[in-house]
């Protein structure tokens, strides 16, 4: 996506539709350039173009693009990975599943030495590029959404390692388990769940409660919940009891 479809997005995230007039008002190109960019964007799912414009497209189990997650949340996404590193110690072989909380998580991860990451995620692998002693290990797979890779080839590289850590976060989280939008993504942290030795969740307050087409493994087989506050939902914070990590001056 490009910085011209990014701002046609972030139009229709706030007003919901947008004629061709205004874009052309907004962005400053012709309308056989913005033409070209709306139908795109719908081959992509990211919209729905009428006559004369666009409408956002919605719907309950559609991921905003990475872009748009990237800069929500970015202080509960900080204190979450805040509190996260401190699981880290020199020397780790860890797993990290793509997603935007997980890079800030990786970005961190200067602190510690001899580190062996594992990773689906290429926006993970970036943030990773300047450590000085670690060694990134990029999975093979399908791209998917210009970020990370999934599918078979991707699970069945995952069973060459084994981590002392995975980390991980999800589209939404309740009392019953945490739910994800994609069965590919979800079937990429199952694996790399089931080879290591610790697992943790990170996930933000603007997801509990929210409940998605896929389920994910039970709370029992994760170690720890990283979240950027308590939550309002009692059953969530009774279920989690210890697991929940939260920063101490809440």
């Amino acid at each position: 996506m490009n910085d011209r479809q990014e701002k046609i997005y972030m139009l229709l995230c706030k007003q919901g539709s947008i004629s061709m007039d205004q874009l052309k008002n907004e962005i400053f190109a012709s309308e056989a350039t913005l033409r070209r960019d709306l139908s795109k964007m719908e081959q992509e799912g990211l919209l729905k173009r009428t006559w004369g414009g666009a409408v956002a497209s919605g719907g309950k189990n559609s991921d905003p693009p990475f872009f748009l997650r990237s800069n929500t949340n970015v202080a509960e996404k900080n204190s979450i990975s805040k509190l996260a590193v401190e699981f880290m110690e020199n020397n780790m072989t860890v797993f990290l599943a793509s997603g935007t909380t997980v890079t800030r998580l990786a970005k961190r991860f200067y602190k510690y030495s001899n580190l062996t990451v594992i990773t689906n995620g290429l926006d993970v692998a970036d943030a990773l590029k300047n450590h000085p002693s670690a060694k990134v290990i990029i999975l093979g797979g399908e791209l998917y959404e210009n970020y990370d890779l999934v599918g078979s080839l991707t699970e069945n590289a995952i069973d060459s390692f084994n981590a002392d850590i995975f980390f991980f976060s999800c589209s939404g989280i309740t009392a019953q388990g945490f739910t994800s939008l994609d069965m590919a993504r979800l079937e990429v942290i199952k694996k790399m769940k089931n080879n290591s030795s610790k697992t943790v969740l990170l996930t933000d307050n603007s997801k509990v409660g929210k409940k998605y087409s896929y389920n994910g493994f039970g709370f029992e087989c994760i170690d720890h919940v990283v979240m950027d506050a308590m939550p309002s939902d009692a059953e969530l914070r009774r279920v989690l009891g210890r697991k929940m990590i939260v920063p101490k001056s809440v």
